[in-house]
């Protein structure tokens, strides 16, 4: 037996977010590399944080008493240390993932000292509590199992599962309505369309993101540091056709309940922004959420995944990039290659977006111009970050230059051996008339390179 401080010392470091190549399955050990940015995520914590203590206060004053509180997914155990430090009687974490239990009853056992509300930390391996637990009953119940997508990790599902089993319901007399005290409260799914001018993305990155999205062609590509590790919301774009709410789940009265839009062949309504030529944008699909924590209307405490929410954090916090980073990393969204906007004999392209139920699927099936996206490419895609870089082959042009006596190439020949550029620097050099060879070792920079060379080849 393991103490907590050991156990965390060998657990396995996993990297990338949930793996959605099927629905989501809870993993029983190790420490997902997308909680040390969800943990540096400053507008996620402190949102939870007034979420939470706004609940607690408000159930104080309507049952004359402190809650019992379920947090379900413990994780680091930082909800159940908000609830402590509310004033809660008493906070119980549950956690497929024994290792993070471990480190949630270390962490939740430095503010015994500080007095107030009991904890326990209960393992529950596949998602199945000990007999033992049974009978257990509890006011509230917080969570923070969100995602790329809100489905990500089947949230409905597993609310509903403990809910069912363990949480009081309060009959409003008024009304009669059958509420719950939960942190969430709502959540809504959206998909919407965006142009990326390829001026702005470089023509490096652009033919590379462009190639990676047509190979991935029937696959959502995650955005965050488990899949493209782009952070997107860097780059100029404009939203394109109308933003489109097509999933949420309701928290507030039990049972939960979803519901679900746009459900019917609808035109992909893109166009140029103004100003600007079609073939001068990249268009991709993402999904995006909000979610609202706690309360209604000017009152209410949310959480948005979205680009315009990003940017927004810059207005919140003087490190708001950093913010950005952290989200981006964790979190981020699933893209799609949208086609491009021609005009056609068909008429306009279609989406359609096929009913889910988040108790029994994860991960929404959506059809972009006949092209059905369901299953998701959850590998890191390492040459988008490259081809990103756009310092790092400037400075190696610049000695490139200097090592050519200033002439640059005149017929000279020049091996790239495993091109971090992703053919920045090999298209460049052969503009100065070098005859250029790469040679790579990694297949998907290699793809990345031809992609940036075929580009450039027909710019020219």
């Amino acid at each position: 037996q393991l103490s907590p401080a050991r156990a965390l010392l060998s657990a396995p470091f996993w990297l990338g977010g949930p793996t959605m190549a099927s629905d989501y399955t809870p993993a029983a050990e190790g420490i997902p590399q997308y909680f040390l940015p969800m943990l540096d995520d400053r507008d996620r914590n402190l949102k939870y944080h007034a979420a939470i203590t706004a609940a607690i206060r408000q159930f104080k004053a309507e049952q004359r008493r402190p809650p019992r509180v379920l947090d379900v997914g413990v994780g680091t155990g930082m909800l159940s240390a908000i609830c402590l430090e509310a004033g809660c009687a008493s906070v119980t974490g549950l956690d497929t993932n024994e290792t993070m239990c471990h480190l949630a009853d270390l962490h939740l056992g430095k503010l015994r000292s500080r007095g107030g509300g009991s904890f326990q930390v209960v393992h529950c391996p596949g998602g199945k509590a000990p007999a033992w637990f049974a009978g257990r009953r509890f006011d509230m119940l917080v969570s923070e199992i969100l995602g790329t997508l809100t489905t990500s990790e089947s949230m409905l599902k597993y609310l509903t599962k403990y809910a069912r089993a363990h949480l009081d319901v309060f009959v409003d007399e008024a009304t009669g309505e059958r509420r719950v005290y939960a942190v969430p409260q709502r959540t809504a799914q959206h998909y919407a369309s965006y142009a990326f001018p390829r001026a702005d993305l470089g023509p490096t990155l652009s033919a590379v993101l462009e190639a990676t999205l047509e190979a991935a062609a029937g696959r959502f590509l995650p955005t965050n540091d488990g899949g493209l590790g782009l952070g997107l919301h860097l780059y100029p774009r404009e939203r394109v056709g109308p933003r489109r709410t097509f999933y949420e789940e309701d928290y507030t009265r039990w049972p939960f309940s979803h519901s679900h839009a746009h459900s019917k062949p609808e035109p992909l309504q893109l166009h140029a922004p103004p100003g600007g030529r079609t073939s001068d944008f990249l268009y991709l699909g993402l999904l995006e959420w909000d979610v609202t924590l706690w309360g209604r209307g000017d009152g209410a405490v949310g959480l948005s995944n979205s680009l315009d929410g990003y940017e927004a954090f810059g207005a919140s916090f003087p490190d708001g990039g950093r913010n950005g980073f952290a989200r981006a990393a964790a979190w981020g969204f699933f893209a799609m290659r949208l086609p491009q906007p021609v005009p056609r004999a068909t008429g306009a392209p279609k989406l359609q977006i096929a009913r889910l139920n988040g108790q029994t699927s994860a991960k929404p099936k959506i059809t972009v111009d006949g092209v059905e996206y369901h299953e998701v490419l959850d590998d890191p895609q390492p040459q988008l970050a490259m081809a990103a870089d756009t310092a790092l082959p400037a400075a190696y042009l610049r000695a490139l230059a200097a090592a050519a006596d200033g002439e640059r190439g005149r017929g000279r020949r020049l091996l790239i051996v495993n091109d971090i550029s992703c053919g920045a620097i090999a298209v460049q050099a052969a503009a100065w008339g070098w005859q250029v060879t790469v040679v790579s070792e990694e297949r998907t920079v290699a793809d990345a390179v031809a992609a940036a060379r075929a580009a450039a080849a027909a710019d020219a």
